[in-house]
């Protein structure tokens, strides 16, 4: 059984379930709100475009798509120990992981462009095609940020085993990633002095994948003065060759906990 056929598998279920179909339909709808609010904002709504609303759209993702990516990552994680027929097969442990990585980040994915595409349609009635590149970059960031929220709640399930611990564990580190980085931004603003502050803050920002998506989505807006304290030091330190450390850490946050993750399989018992 390859690697391919274990992705078909995956994605056979995840269709039949049900949390794609109302993750699109909330999504959709959440972003259609957003985007009506956004454009009635300005006053005038012909004129606004895809920025003022994109910006807003970008906090909806920053909240939604983490959350539901940990959890769901860390359930199929922990049901990985219930698959005894598929590890019984000749196949590799990590496929695995891998495969239900690509089946979800595929069904979610598709459910996450859905709802951009529903605001996109709106925006572009009332408001024009004025920085639609940027919007479609928006998406694009959505998406890595959604991969690796699901790859590190797979690392979560299958270090928990159980899916009410992996639960637990999910809603703990995505508040970690949502607001305890940037109170930590905070304390290190506060004890380190000014000058010695950018590299740490810089740091800290590589380090949470939340972060770098909003650094990423706010840049493409040249919106950089709402990006905080960790995405200022970063755009003082690297300019705008910013984003390409960026996208690599969302890249690394994708690969290093599917590769735990599956050397953690590996090793237990089912």
């Amino acid at each position: 059984m390859n690697l391919h056929a274990m992705i078909c598998f995956e994605w056979a279920a995840a269709r039949r379930g049900r949390v794609v179909l109302f993750f699109a339909v909330g999504f959709a709808l959440a972003s259609v709100g957003v985007a009506l609010a956004g454009l009635a904002a300005g006053g005038v709504i012909a004129v606004q475009g895809f920025a003022r609303t994109s910006v807003s759209l970008l906090q909806l993702v920053l909240w939604t798509v983490p959350l539901l990516a940990l959890l769901l990552g860390a359930i199929q994680g922990a049901e990985c120990y219930e698959l005894e027929f598929l590890a019984a097969l000749p196949v590799r442990r990590s496929g695995l992981i891998v495969s239900r990585w690509a089946a979800w980040s595929l069904a979610l994915g598709a459910a996450l462009v859905a709802g951009f595409g529903a605001a996109g349609i709106v925006i572009g009635i009332f408001a024009g095609a004025a920085d639609a590149l940027q919007y479609l970059a928006l998406v694009g960031i959505a998406l890595l940020l959604l991969s690796a929220g699901l790859a590190i709640g797979l690392w979560i399930g299958v270090a928990s085993r159980t899916r009410a611990r992996s639960i637990g564990m999910a809603v703990v580190v995505w508040f970690i990633l949502a607001v305890g980085a940037d109170l930590a931004a905070i304390v290190v603003l506060a004890v380190v002095p000014a000058g010695g502050a950018t590299w740490n803050l810089a740091a800290l920002l590589l380090a949470n994948p939340v972060d770098s998506a909003r650094a990423l989505g706010l840049g493409v807006f040249s919106a950089d003065v709402l990006a905080g304290p960790t995405g200022a030091s970063l755009r003082h330190l690297l300019g705008g060759w910013g984003v390409l450390p960026l996208a690599g850490s969302l890249a690394c946050w994708t690969a290093a906990p599917l590769l735990i993750a599956g050397k953690l399989l590996r090793t237990r018992d089912l």
